[in-house]
């Protein structure tokens, strides 16, 4: 049985679900990680040559069923890549140390055998695709197409911590600490790693929500909750948004669209066909137009880019990467010229931890359009959030900190020099609705999170305690927004 229950808006209505997560840090490995996987950037999906990091910190986790009767899994939340996978019961125990999917115990189980395979920064995961019932929240989508992993390479967590299936998964609140079994993906159809198989695109379990009515509205809504509130801190809703989680309004940004497979590194195109289809969305990404840093003496340095780029939105990746001389200034602005260096090793900035006590923060500027905007979208995370402690939970404490965002690199990574990875590292100070069926993001200041979203600042109480708010399903316009010709590359983290 899965934690939660499923809210409905009424008896007919379809179902609006509500999951927590859970934040699951690794600090003390976060730079043996880092280390691990520098200088190895693979490509994960070929046709687009898209080059991805594997998270080296923590990560956001949901619970999830699969089969009849559902055999649970603690997942990893990852909005940057598009495939639910676990492990299966043919994998070794080395390589999946918290036991796998047993495909002969559900009766409702279809083995298709279909070839499944990622390859990430520091490893690489490989099986079959299937097809099960898949339950979140006690609603359940049959059918569901998702992988099951027979070899894993340096992907799982370390066998130390208690995770996955088995035991009793009613009871996640008892464990001393949860690891990830898998991944469930959040991202388009045509990001799916069938693509890259030579299958054609399929349905992830989000857009299965929509497609068989398991909700009304076509939307996701993520909460993460502040970096120190560790265990099941966070929320994901399917179906809508908790008003209580955020301040001022919701700010809509459209999800720049891919071209083609051909032009995977294309410049910003003009308006497309305003058809509303998915072809041509693979990643949640948002268009750029600049970075500042507002100083604590209250100046503001802009870092504007010479054409409007793109931010990738990825609840899967610990830090937000951008390119090496733009991420080395920003730490210069934020913690001193003698307050940071750089570790070589695992290409991450080391940073002053009283850095946390600075009243600088970092802007995103996001515009509305594939042009430059008078009136951008601004989230601005303050330095506090931007500091995480490798060896304490609190930098007050700590004696070493990383910077939360990080350079590309002399390679970039695969990215332009318009291209952003924008991680948990910023997306934790805002509360974020991604509209599946008007392609946009919106996103609004983060309750219990430093930061605000246009000017609004977050409020200080901690919006993840349950005081009776209601969950409103968003109410949709028929307008469509014009749809955008980008292309944006992501690293898939766990």
């Amino acid at each position: 049985m899965l934690i939660t229950a499923a809210v409905a808006t009424s008896a007919d209505d379809p179902q609006l679900l509500r999951l927590p997560l859970i934040r699951n840090p690794h600090s003390s490995d976060v730079l043996a990680a880092a280390r691990r996987k520098h200088g190895r950037i693979i490509s994960k999906r070929d046709p687009f040559h898209t080059k991805l990091y594997n998270d080296q910190g923590s990560q956001y986790l949901v619970q999830v069923g699969i089969g009849t009767p559902p055999q649970n899994f603690t997942v990893t939340l990852d909005t940057g890549s598009a495939d639910l996978w676990v492990p299966s019961s043919k994998c070794p125990q080395s390589e999946c140390p918290y036991g796998g999917f047993q495909e002969s115990a559900s009766s409702t189980f279809n083995g298709n055998g279909e070839n499944f395979g990622i390859q990430y920064g520091i490893g690489s995961v490989n099986g079959t695709y299937a097809k099960d019932t898949v339950t979140v929240a006690g609603a359940s989508v049959p059918d569901q197409q998702f992988g099951l992993a027979r070899t894993t390479e340096d992907i799982l967590t370390t066998p130390t911590t208690v995770g996955g299936s088995g035991g009793d998964a009613s009871k996640p609140n008892n464990r001393s600490s949860v690891a990830a079994n898998g991944i469930l993906g959040l991202g388009y159809p045509q990001l799916t790693a069938a693509t890259t198989q030579g299958e054609q695109a399929y349905n992830p379990f989000v857009f299965n929500l929509v497609e068989k009515k398991v909700i009304k509205d076509p939307v996701f809504s993520v909460y993460m909750n502040s970096a120190d509130k560790t265990g099941w801190a966070g929320e994901i809703i399917f179906g809508g948004a908790d008003k209580s989680k955020y301040s001022g309004d919701l700010q809509y940004l459209p999800v720049a669209q891919l071209t083609t497979q051909q032009q995977p590194l294309g410049g910003i195109g003009g308006d497309t066909d305003s058809q509303q289809q998915r072809e041509g969305y693979y990643y949640w990404m948002v268009y750029g137009q600049g970075i500042a840093v507002k100083t604590q003496t209250g100046q503001t340095k802009d870092f504007d880019l010479q054409s409007t780029g793109a931010f990738i939105l990825d609840t899967g990746t610990t830090l937000t990467y951008m390119p090496t001389r733009m991420a080395i200034e920003i730490a210069n602005e934020i913690a001193g010229e003698n307050g940071y260096q750089l570790d070589r090793q695992s290409g991450v900035l080391i940073v002053d931890c009283s850095t946390a006590q600075s009243t600088a923060e970092v802007q995103l500027k996001m515009s509305q359009s594939s042009s430059a905007s008078r009136s951008p979208v601004i989230l601005s995370v303050p330095a506090s959030e931007l500091v995480i402690p490798l060896d304490s939970n609190s930098p007050d404490t700590a004696s070493a900190c990383m910077f939360g965002i990080a350079p590309l690199g002399t390679s970039g990574g695969g990215l332009g020099s318009n291209m952003f990875l924008v991680g948990d590292s910023m997306l934790r100070s805002a509360y974020l609705v991604f509209d599946m069926g008007q392609n946009r993001v919106g996103i609004a200041a983060a309750n219990g999170v430093a930061g605000s979203v246009n000017g609004v600042n977050s409020s200080d109480s901690e919006g993840f305690k349950d005081s009776g708010s209601v969950i409103d399903p968003i109410s949709f316009t028929s307008f469509m927004a014009a749809f955008f010709v980008f292309f944006a590359v992501k690293w898939l983290t766990l």
